[in-house]
C-alpha cells in the first residue's frame, strides 16, 4: 500500500502541476491584486526601496504597492522575476509550484495522522477544489502561507509522536515562513503551541523548548525584511510601517463588492447591510478576471469547488465526532486547522474576501480524506469512489470559469449555481 500511495501522490501532482501550468500566462496583464503583489515583487527584484514605504506613489496607474503584508512571499516572486523575466510567467510560476505542493503536503498530514487511504483520499480532494486551483495561478500570498501552515502541522502532528528537538525546530520554521508570508500565519502559531500546550498538560509535564515556537518565527519575519534592513531602514521606520499596517488591518470604512466576513456579505463595508452567505457554504466567491478573446471571454472566479465544500462540512463533522467519542489528538490537529483560519475571522475589524478560507481547505480535505477512508473500508466502498469521483467532475465543470478559459459568455449562466455567485 505504501508504494502504491507513493506513485499516486506523484502521479496526482504532476497532473496537478500540468493542469495549473495550461494557460498560467493569461491574461497577459496583470489581474485583481496582481497590481499591488506583482509591482511590489518587480520592485523588489530591481532592490527598489518604494515598497517598504506606505507613503510611496503608484508606480503605475492603477497599481500601488503592496506593503500591507510581509515580505516573504513577494520576495520569491522577486526571485522568480530576477531569473525569467519581468512576464506573467514568471510573476505566477512561484504560485504554482508552492499552489501545486499544497496535494502532497495535504496527503503527507493524512498519511501520518490516519494512513494511505485517507491519505489518497485527502489529496484527491484538494487537487480538485477549485479555490485551491484559482490561487495556484495568480500572484498573490494565500498560497505560501497555506503551504507552509500545513507543512507546520506536519511536523506538530511528528513531534507530538515523536518529541525530538528537530522536529520542533522545523515546526518552527515552517511557521515563521507562514508568518513571513502573511500575519495569517499567527493564527497557526498560536494553535500549534495550544495543541502542544494541551498535550504537556495532559502528560503533567512542561516541555520549556514550546518557546521557539515563539523565538524562531520572530526571528524568521525580522530575517524577511533582509531587504529593508540592507537598504539602510532604521528601527524606527520598521516600527512606523507596522503601525500603519497595523491601521489598516482595523479600517472599518473598506467597500468592495464582493467583500465578506465568514458568516456575511458586507458589500458597504462592516457597518453597512449584510446578508447570510458563509464561506463554508461557498456562498459568495470573487470575480478576478474578465478577459475578451474576440467572440468569447474568459473568466477567472475564486470560488471553491461547492460539492467539496459542502460535503466537507460532513468531514469535519465526523472529525468533531470522533474526537467526542475517542478524545484522540489526531482528531484535535485537524479541527484546529480547520477552525483557526475561519472563525476568529468572524470577529474581524475590516472586511475580507472569500480567498481568506483557503488555509481551512487543507484540513478540510484531510477531515474529508479520513471519513472517505472509513466507507472505503466497508461494504460501501463504492459510495466514497462516487463521492471522490463528484468532486472530481464537479472540478472539470467549473473549470472553465476557474481558469479563464474562453467560452461563449452567455454560457456564464449555466455555472451560476447560486444567486449570490452572481
Amino acid at each position: 500500500m505504501k508504494k502504491i500511495s507513493l506513485f499516486f501522490i506523484a502521479f496526482l501532482t504532476i497532473f496537478s502541476l500540468a493542469i495549473r501550468l495550461y494557460r498560467i500566462s493569461e491574461p497577459n496583464h496583470y489581474y485583481f491584486d496582481e497590481v499591488y503583489h506583482a509591482v511590489t515583487a518587480e520592485a523588489f527584484a530591481k532592490n527598489n526601496p518604494a515598497p517598504y514605504d506606505p507613503f510611496s506613489p503608484a508606480p503605475k496607474p492603477g497599481t500601488a504597492y503592496d506593503w500591507l503584508h510581509p515580505p516573504l512571499a513577494k520576495l520569491i516572486q522577486a526571485a522568480s522575476i530576477k531569473i525569467i523575466g519581468d512576464v506573467p510567467f514568471a510573476w505566477r510560476f512561484p504560485s504554482l509550484v508552492v499552489g501545486t505542493a499544497i496535494i502532497p503536503a495535504t496527503f503527507l498530514l493524512a498519511y501520518i495522522l490516519f494512513g494511505p487511504i485517507a491519505a489518497m483520499f485527502a489529496a484527491t480532494t484538494i487537487a480538485f477544489e477549485n479555490l485551491t486551483f484559482v490561487m495556484s495561478r495568480i500572484t498573490m500570498n494565500d498560497v505560501f502561507v497555506t503551504f507552509f501552515v500545513v507543512c507546520s502541522f506536519i511536523f506538530t502532528a511528528i513531534y507530538f509522536k515523536n518529541p525530538k528537538l528537530k522536529y520542533l525546530l522545523f515546526t518552527s520554521i515552517f511557521l515563521g515562513l507562514s508568518v513571513a508570508s502573511k500575519w495569517t500565519g499567527l493564527y497557526a502559531i498560536g494553535a500549534v503551541f495550544l495543541f502542544l500546550l494541551l498535550g504537556n498538560i495532559k502528560e503533567k509535564r512542561i516541555d520549556s523548548r514550546l518557546i521557539l515556537i515563539f523565538l524562531i518565527p520572530a526571528f524568521i519575519y525580522l530575517a524577511s525584511y533582509g531587504q529593508f534592513w540592507i537598504q539602510g531602514h532604521s528601527i524606527q521606520q520598521f516600527i512606523d510601517l507596522h503601525k500603519q499596517i497595523w491601521w489598516y488591518q482595523n479600517k472599518r470604512d473598506l467597500k468592495h463588492s464582493y467583500a465578506t466576513t465568514p458568516i456575511f456579505c458586507v458589500p458597504q463595508g462592516l457597518d453597512g447591510p449584510r446578508t447570510f452567505c458563509p464561506w463554508i457554504l461557498d456562498a459568495r466567491g470573487v470575480y478576478f478576471s474578465y478577459e475578451q478573446y474576440g467572440q468569447k471571454a474568459g473568466f477567472i472566479y475564486a470560488i471553491g469547488n461547492p460539492l467539496v465544500l459542502w460535503i466537507g462540512i460532513i468531514g469535519i463533522s465526523y472529525i468533531i465526532g470522533k474526537y467526542i467519542e475517542e478524545r484522540e489528538n489526531k482528531y484535535l490537529l485537524v479541527l484546529s486547522g480547520y477552525f483557526v483560519f475561519w472563525f476568529p475571522w468572524i470577529f474581524t475589524p475590516r472586511i475580507l474576501f472569500f480567498y481568506h478560507y483557503l488555509p481551512s481547505i487543507p484540513f478540510l480535505a484531510v477531515g474529508m480524506g479520513y471519513c472517505l477512508g472509513q466507507i472505503y473500508k466497508t461494504k460501501l466502498m463504492v459510495v466514497s469512489l462516487f463521492i471522490i469521483g463528484l468532486f472530481i467532475l464537479a472540478f472539470f465543470y467549473f473549470y472553465p470559469i476557474t481558469s479563464g478559459l474562453p467560452i461563449d459568455p452567455a454560457s456564464i449562466k449555466n455555472y451560476l449555481w447560486l444567486s449570490t455567485w452572481r
